[in-house]
């Protein structure tokens, strides 16, 4: 990746938010992005998953890219013995409280998962300035073709009083006050369709999406 303007020596680093991770493999690409000199552009500042299954893959992920492209030899031994996993915080306690800094056990839009984030956002922003990138996909079980059938099944549903048709919101509040430089929203198909309150979903996020932290030009990166 080169950037316009920019010298190969020159170019800047990019710190990463990245919401709703599930195991992180959004950003595992984002981290993965090197340089013609070798040099990694991007670097992930902070992940906030709220699913203990998934925020321990993507504490793991975190902590091994501690380490860069010289993974511990005690996690090949796991990988090819398939004994317990090791205990990374006893045998690397420096890189195991980065890793736990970064990657956050949190539900968004809770009281006091606000006043952590908001905390974190404010040190990144002084860290990176505007050279920051916001990642993610909001849940989408209620946008997805099958979620919709699997809820048009259950007599009691109410879609306006389910929360997962605005967790999209929760992202667009980061974004307004992270306001990055570029920002990364990943969805479904079904949510061209989807409606709430005889308006579209996808017509109600884009608004958002649009005018959030200042104003963003939109760009599908998928023509579907």
């Amino acid at each position: 990746m080169h950037f316009r303007g920019e010298t190969t020596q020159s170019t800047p680093k990019f710190g990463v938010v990245d919401l709703f991770a599930g195991p992180g493999g959004l950003a595992e690409g984002f981290s993965a992005v090197t340089e013609r000199d070798g040099s990694f552009p991007f670097e992930i500042a902070l992940s906030v998953e709220k699913e203990k299954a998934a925020h321990s893959t993507l504490l793991l992920r975190t902590f091994l890219r501690q380490f860069g492209r010289n993974y511990p030899e005690e996690y090949y031994t796991f990988l090819r013995q398939g004994t317990a996993e090791p205990n990374w915080q006893e045998l690397y306690p420096a890189e195991w409280k980065a890793a736990s800094r970064e990657a956050l056990l949190l539900e968004l839009g809770l009281p006091e998962t606000d006043s952590i984030l908001n905390a974190r956002i404010r040190e990144i922003r002084k860290e990176y300035g505007r050279n920051t990138i916001l990642i993610g996909g909001p849940p989408c079980q209620a946008y997805s073709l099958v979620g919709r059938a699997r809820n048009r099944g259950i007599a009691s549903y109410v879609p306006e009083n389910d929360p997962k048709h605005t967790l999209y919101q929760k992202y667009i509040s980061i974004l307004s006050q992270l306001r990055p430089a570029a920002f990364v929203m990943e969805n479904v198909k079904g949510m061209l369709s989807s409606s709430l309150n005889d308006t579209r979903i996808f017509e109600r996020v884009l608004a958002d999406l649009r005018y959030a932290g200042g104003g963003y030009r939109l760009v599908a990166l998928s023509p579907r």
